[in-house]
C-alpha cells in the first residue's frame, strides 16, 4: 500500500474538494485524481462521490479515512523515532482529550512538562475526531486519551484517575437561580434554557438521565460542540450549562460565571486514561502517560485548581 496515496486521500477528505486539495499538495488536479482512482481500484470500491461542490465520502471511504489516519500517524512516529534515536525517549505521541472536561486544563501543563523534560518527544494533542476517543485508541489514531470513563469497552483499558460532580453553570450577569446560596434543585434548574453538547456526549447523557429520573424536562436551547462557542454563549447569558468544576476552571475566568451545586441529585462521573489492551504503549508514550498521571494527581478536589462554587459568584 502506498502511504503517499493515503495521505492524498486524507487531504481530499479534509478539504472536501479535489482542486483545492491539489493546490495544497502542490500537484496537479489530474495527478491527484489518478491517485484517488488508484486507491479505488486497489480496494475495489468507490471511496468518493463527485458533486457540483466538491466531493463527499462514501461509507467505505469513511472507514478507510479512519484507518488511514492511524497508518499515517504510525509512519510519522517511526520517522521521528528513527531520526531522533538516542539515549532519551523520542518519537511522536498522540493524546486525545475529551471536550467539556478537565482534559482541557491539563493540556498546557502536559505540553510544558513534556517539552521541558523530554524535548525529543513530539506531542500531538487532539480533541475533535470523527470517531469517539475510545475507538480512536482502538484504531491507532491516538496512543492514549484522557476521557470520561464510559465503562467497559472491548479492546481498551481505562485507568480511573479522578471523579467529579457536575455543577449548574450560568453567566455571572444572568439572574441568580436562587436568591442566595450556591445550591439548586433540579426543579429550579429545569426552568432554565440549556446549552449542551449533543446526545452522544457524556455530559449530555448524564444530564438527561438525571432530569429524566426526576420526572423533569431539560430544555435545550442549543446543542454546541465547539467549547469556545459554549463559553461565549454562557458568558453572554444565552443559556446555562452543566459541567464539572475543573472544566469550568479551564474555560471560564472566575468572575464570568456562577457555579451551583445540585442539592437533590448526584451527577457524577470519572475521568480515565484510555489505552489499548492489544497494542502496548511505546517508550515515549509511557513517558507521557506518566507525566499525565503526575499532573492529574496534583490537582486537588478532582481536578480543581482553586475554583469553587460560592454564593458570591463562582
Amino acid at each position: 500500500m502506498d502511504t503517499r496515496r493515503l495521505g492524498y486521500f486524507v487531504r481530499v477528505v479534509d478539504i472536501g474538494n479535489i482542486t483545492r486539495a491539489a493546490e495544497s499538495l502542490h500537484i496537479t488536479q489530474s495527478a491527484l485524481s489518478q491517485h484517488i482512482s488508484g486507491l479505488e481500484t486497489e480496494f475495489r470500491t468507490r471511496l468518493l462521490e463527485r458533486t457540483g461542490r466538491g466531493v463527499t465520502v462514501t461509507g467505505p471511504g469513511r472507514s478507510l479515512y479512519r484507518y488511514a489516519q492511524g497508518i499515517l500517524r504510525l509512519e510519522k512516529a517511526a520517522r521521528i523515532d528513527l531520526r531522533d534515536g538516542g539515549g532519551s525517549p523520542a518519537g511522536l505521541v498522540t493524546v486525545g482529550l475529551a471536550s467539556y472536561s478537565m482534559a482541557s486544563g491539563v493540556a498546557i501543563p502536559l505540553l510544558r512538562a513534556v517539552r521541558e523534560q523530554f524535548p525529543a518527544i513530539q506531542l500531538q494533542l487532539i480533541q475533535n475526531l470523527t470517531v469517539v476517543m475510545s475507538q480512536a485508541v482502538l484504531l491507532g489514531q491516538v496512543d492514549m486519551a484522557l476521557i470520561y470513563d464510559p465503562g467497559h469497552v472491548k479492546g481498551v483499558a481505562f485507568e480511573r484517575m479522578v471523579e467529579e460532580d457536575f455543577h449548574l453553570i450560568t453567566g455571572a450577569r444572568a439572574p441568580r437561580v436562587t436568591p442566595r446560596g450556591d445550591e439548586v434543585t433540579l426543579r429550579q434548574a429545569a426552568a432554565l434554557d440549556f446549552l449542551l453538547p449533543s446526545e452522544v456526549h457524556t455530559v449530555r447523557r448524564i444530564t438527561d438521565a438525571a432530569f429524566h429520573a426526576a420526572g423533569l424536562h431539560c430544555s435545550i436551547a442549543a446543542e454546541i460542540e465547539p467549547s469556545m462557542v459554549l463559553r461565549e454563549a454562557v458568558v453572554a447569558g444565552l443559556g446555562a450549562t452543566i459541567l464539572p468544576l475543573s472544566a469550568v476552571r479551564a474555560y471560564f475566568a472566575p468572575d464570568e460565571v456562577r457555579a451551583y451545586r445540585f442539592s437533590d441529585a448526584r451527577m457524577r462521573t470519572g475521568m480515565a486514561l484510555c489505552t489499548s489492551e492489544v497494542q502496548p504503549l511505546s517508550e515515549p508514550a509511557e513517558v507521557v502517560a506518566g507525566v499525565m498521571r503526575g499532573l492529574v494527581a496534583e490537582l486537588p478536589e478532582g481536578g480543581v485548581r482553586g475554583y469553587r462554587s460560592t454564593d458570591g459568584g463562582s
